[in-house]
């Protein structure tokens, strides 16, 4: 954190403020300038892929979609060793088979898979060391929609962001029977000018293990937005900038400065922390690196990703900076662990999954 000298000194670099909203914002300095450098510690596994790198941590090992092998999509390995114990999912149109895996949640030892190709959820449990694959919810509401972001919030009700074209984006509650409970409309930007139903917001979802709280991160503004599920409703509480988002409203949609800095965050929600992982470069940089990627036909992940070393922020819930720490890997996934300091890495450079150790929490 700032501290005091820093905070008298250069009020106006620490925080600016946004002359429609009233909004404060944080300049990048206040979450990355004093992030302690943490290394990591590679685990011998080989089963992370080019193709697919999610994993979720769990006491009897890593499940998600990581290396495809045997028709398999996903996977539980050994926590230790890296070993394939048990695979399910095939990749098709009927029961039990995904065609694709848009978002994954794990909630208690099941793992719950988004098709929004399909419409419809799955869940992959463990029955007598065996991963066994059903769909469980037909997403069918009567409006079309694409189903972009899930969180289970049990096994009957799951909290969904909804786009599609024309159509403003929206944090709903669907029921296991595809019944909407509550809906709630999402701005990441709260200027007059936008036409929010004409631009699409990559967002992300992230749900609290105790169920209580929402979060939503928006990768092009770098937002955080904290809700309350209260009685099956999505309740507003905080929202926070991570940089302050410098646009200009062109047709409507909101087009990035050449210099606004971007963090390409992504949020994970363990037991006393929200995790952040952030990956700044500047919308200039942003845009001749995937220019670059387009021209030598890389793949998604190359073209999606800095490759820098990220940065790990810690909030508490109330979404305060607790500690900043900068890994020595390009994380494109994290998996927390019931132990608030100990938190596992994809590798995006090596492919490969390591351990990091956050002391001080």
């Amino acid at each position: 954190m700032k501290n005091i000298l820093i905070v008298l000194v250069g009020l106006l670099a620490v925080a600016s403020c946004n002359n429609s909203t009233g909004v404060k914002y944080r300049t990048p300095d206040y979450y990355l300038e004093k992030a302690v450098a943490v290394k990591g510690e590679p685990l011998p596994t080989e089963y992370i892929s080019e193709d697919s790198y999610v994993c979720h941590y769990t006491p009897d090992g890593f499940i998600g979609e990581m290396k495809h092998q045997n028709g398999k999509l996903v996977h539980l390995a050994d926590l230790q060793n890296g070993e394939i114990k048990t695979s399910a999912c095939t990749r098709g149109r009927g029961p039990g088979e995904i065609l694709l895996i848009a978002d994954s949640d794990l909630k208690g030892n099941d793992l719950y898979l988004l098709d929004p190709v399909a419409d419809k959820i799955m869940k992959v449990g463990k029955v007598n060391d065996t991963l066994i694959c059903e769909d469980i919810v037909n997403l069918s509401l009567k409006q079309p929609k694409f189903f972009v972001n899930m969180e289970a919030i049990s096994e009957s009700m799951f909290a969904m962001f909804v786009s599609s074209r024309d159509y403003l984006g929206s944090i709903m509650l669907i029921d296991r029977n595809s019944n909407l409970v509550d809906s709630l409309a999402y701005f990441p930007l709260e200027d007059e000018g936008l036409n929010h139903s004409a631009y699409r917001y990559n967002v992300q979802l992230e749900l609290s293990p105790s169920n209580r709280y929402l979060f939503v991160s928006c990768g092009q503004f770098d937002c955080v937005n904290k809700y309350e599920i209260k009685e099956n409703r999505i309740i507003p509480q905080k929202k926070i900038y991570l940089s302050e988002p410098k646009y200009e409203i062109k047709n409507g949609k909101p087009a990035r400065n050449e210099d606004y800095m971007l963090f390409n965050n992504r949020i994970y929600a363990g037991d006393k922390y929200l995790y952040v992982t952030v990956d700044p470069e500047t919308v200039k940089d942003y845009k001749a690196r995937h220019k670059k990627a387009e021209e030598e036909g890389r793949g998604d992940k190359e073209w999606a990703h800095p490759g820098n070393d990220t940065y790990i922020l810690v909030f508490d819930y109330d979404l305060n900076l607790v500690k900043s720490f900068r890994s020595d890997c390009d994380i494109i996934n994290l998996a927390v662990t019931t132990d608030p300091e100990v938190v596992y890495a994809t590798d995006l450079r090596e492919n490969r999954l390591v351990k990091y150790t956050l002391r001080g929490l």
